[in-house]
C-alpha cells in the first residue's frame, strides 16, 4: 500500500492507496504533465504508475537487463535475449532484435531511442525511431580496450541531460549530441571509470576512478579535468543532488561523503547504507540516511541527525515535484481517496493507486520496502519556496559567464532551462529558499541585479 506525505512534515497522511502495488527499488523517470512514474520493482521488472488514474502496470516476463524511460510513458527494456522492447500506457508494445549487441539504452524526449554497444574495439552509438527499427543516425567512437572493458560500465554511467548523452567507456568519459550525433565530449581519465554524476545542467561532471581517493571534475566547455576533490578514501559510487548543490560519494562501509558542487570540497560525512533510493538529498538540503530499520534526517550543515522515522528503511523513498495531486478538505479526518482504474485484462498487470505527491508532499508505501518520499511544487496546502534569479540568456555560454561572476556565501548560481515561445531560455538562479525574506537577503548580498520568483527553478 502506498501513502502520500507532505515534506517536511512526514507525519500526516495526505493520501493512501487501497490496492496492492509491487515493492519499488528504483525510479526511472517521472512526467509531471502526464502524471506517469516509471520504476523498477525489487524483482527487476518495469513498472508504470499513472498518478492521475491511480493505476499500476507491471511488465510480464523475466526481469530485463536494463530498463530506461524519458517520460514515464514509453518504457524501454533490454531483454536477456538481446532484444529491445517498449511498453507504453496505451498498449501496442514494440520490440526488435538489434543487428548489433546493445549494452545501454538512452530514450529521448522526442520519442526516439539511442542505443550503445561495442562494435569490435569501438563503441557504436545509433538511433532508431519506433515503431521503425531502421538505423537513423550513428557514430563510431574509438576507445581503447577490449569489448568487455568498453561495455562494462556503459549503462551504469550513462545518462541523458538536455540534448547530450553522457557515458563512460573503460577509461574515457564521452558525450554525444542527440540533435546531430556529433561528439560533444571526450576526456581520457587514465584509469577505468567507476561512476559518473553530472550537474543538472550537464556543465560539470564528477568522475570516480577505480582505486583512486579523489574525484575528478570535468568542465564540459573546456573538455578537460578542471578540479580534483580529495576524499577520505576510495569512491565506490556517486549520487547527484537533484538540485545540484552537493554530490553524495559512497565510501567504504557505511561512510558517505558530502561534496560541495560550488567549492569542490568535502563538507562532511554521514553514515548510511547505500541503496538505490537512499541516501537522498531532500529539497531543503537535508539528507535522508539509513540507520538499521530507521531513516534519519541529517542536517545539511552539521550532518547531525535531527529526526528519525522509525521503520522508514523498510520503505522506498523518492522525491517528486508534482502539482497534479489535490489536497484533502481540511474538514476531513481521513486522506482523500481517488478511484483507481479498472483491473487490466492481462493478469500480469496490477491495478493500483500510487504515490501522487504534490508541493512538499511525501508518498510512502506502508508495506514491503516501498517508501515513496516525494516533494513537489507548491499547491494550496504546502508552504511556498522562493528562488533568486540573476539573469536569463538565450545561450548556455552567456548564462554560464553570468553565473561565474556571482558567488554568495560559498554558493554559486546554477543554470536551469525553461521554454518561452519555442525558444530555450537559460536562467541563472540560486535557491530555492524557504522564505521570501531569505531569498531577498541572498539577492542583496550578491551585489548583482536580481529578482525573486515563487517556486523552485
Amino acid at each position: 500500500m502506498l501513502s502520500a506525505y507532505r515534506y517536511p512534515g512526514l507525519d500526516s497522511v495526505l493520501w493512501r492507496s487501497s490496492q496492492r502495488v509491487p515493492s519499488l527499488a528504483r525510479m526511472i523517470a517521472f512526467d509531471p504533465e502526464a502524471g506517469y512514474l516509471a520504476a523498477r520493482d525489487t524483482a527487476g521488472r518495469a513498472v508504470r504508475v499513472d498518478l492521475r488514474l491511480g493505476s499500476v502496470s507491471v511488465a510480464a516476463g523475466d526481469a530485463p537487463l536494463e530498463v530506461r524511460s524519458a517520460d514515464g510513458d514509453a518504457i524501454y527494456a533490454l531483454l536477456l535475449t538481446g532484444e529491445v522492447t517498449r511498453y507504453t500506457a496505451s498498449g501496442g508494445d514494440w520490440k526488435f532484435q538489434p543487428k548489433y549487441p546493445v549494452s545501454a539504452l538512452f530514450p529521448q524526449e522526442d520519442g526516439s531511442l539511442i542505443l550503445a554497444g561495442a562494435a569490435g574495439k569501438r563503441i557504436l552509438v545509433w538511433r532508431v525511431r519506433p515503431p521503425g527499427t531502421e538505423l537513423v543516425d550513428s557514430i563510431l567512437l574509438d576507445v581503447s580496450g577490449s569489448a568487455k572493458e568498453l561495455t562494462a560500465n556503459l549503462a551504469a554511467t550513462g545518462s541523458t541531460i538536455g540534448e547530450r548523452v553522457f557515458f563512460a567507456s573503460n577509461k574515457t568519459v564521452l558525450a554525444i549530441r542527440s540533435r546531430d550525433f556529433g561528439k560533444a565530449l571526450e576526456v581520457s581519465m587514465g584509469e577505468p571509470v567507476r561512476a559518473l554524476a553530472s550537474t543538472p545542467s550537464g556543465d560539470r561532471i564528477f568522475v570516480a576512478l577505480a582505486g583512486e581517493e579523489r574525484l575528478r571534475v570535468i568542465d564540459r566547455f573546456e573538455e578537460a579535468v578542471v578540479a580534483k576533490v580529495k576524499l577520505p578514501g576510495e569512491a565506490r559510487n556517486l549520487r547527484m543532488d537533484p538540485l545540484g548543490r552537493v554530490v553524495l560519494v559512497r565510501g567504504g562501509g557505511d561512510s558517505v561523503w558530502v561534496v560541495s558542487v560550488a567549492t569542490d570540497k568535502v563538507l562532511g560525512t554521514v553514515n548510511s547504507e547505500w541503496r538505490d533510493d537512499l541516501p537522498l538529498v531532500l529539497p531543503d538540503g537535508r539528507i535522508a540516511v539509513v540507520h538499521g530499520d530507521n531513516v534519519a534526517i541529517a542536517h545539511n550543515e552539521t550532518f547531525a541527525d535531527v529526526r528519525t522515522i522509525k521503520n522508514g528503511a523498510r520503505d522506498f523513498w523518492q522525491v517528486l515535484r508534482w502539482n497534479g495531486f489535490r489536497p484533502r478538505s481540511a474538514a476531513l479526518d481521513e486522506p482523500v481517496r481517488f478511484r483507481s482504474g479498472g483491473m487490466p485484462s492481462d493478469p500480469t498487470r496490477v491495478a493500483d493507486s500510487a504515490s501522487a505527491l504534490d508541493s512538499g508532499s511525501t508518498a510512502r508505501p506502508t508495506g514491503g520496502r516501498s517508501r515513496d518520499s516525494s516533494t513537489s511544487s507548491r499547491d494550496t496546502a504546502g508552504p511556498p519556496v522562493f528562488t533568486v534569479q540573476f539573469a536569463a540568456a538565450l545561450t548556455e555560454r552567456l548564462a554560464r559567464d553570468a553565473a561565474a561572476t556571482i558567488k554568495v556565501e560559498g554558493m554559486t548560481p546554477r543554470i536551469s532551462t525553461t521554454t518561452r515561445a519555442g525558444r530555450t531560455i537559460f536562467r541563472v538562479t540560486l535557491g530555492p529558499f524557504a522564505t521570501r525574506a531569505e531569498a531577498e537577503r541572498i539577492g542583496k548580498v550578491s551585489g548583482a541585479t536580481y529578482w525573486i520568483f515563487e517556486g523552485a527553478p
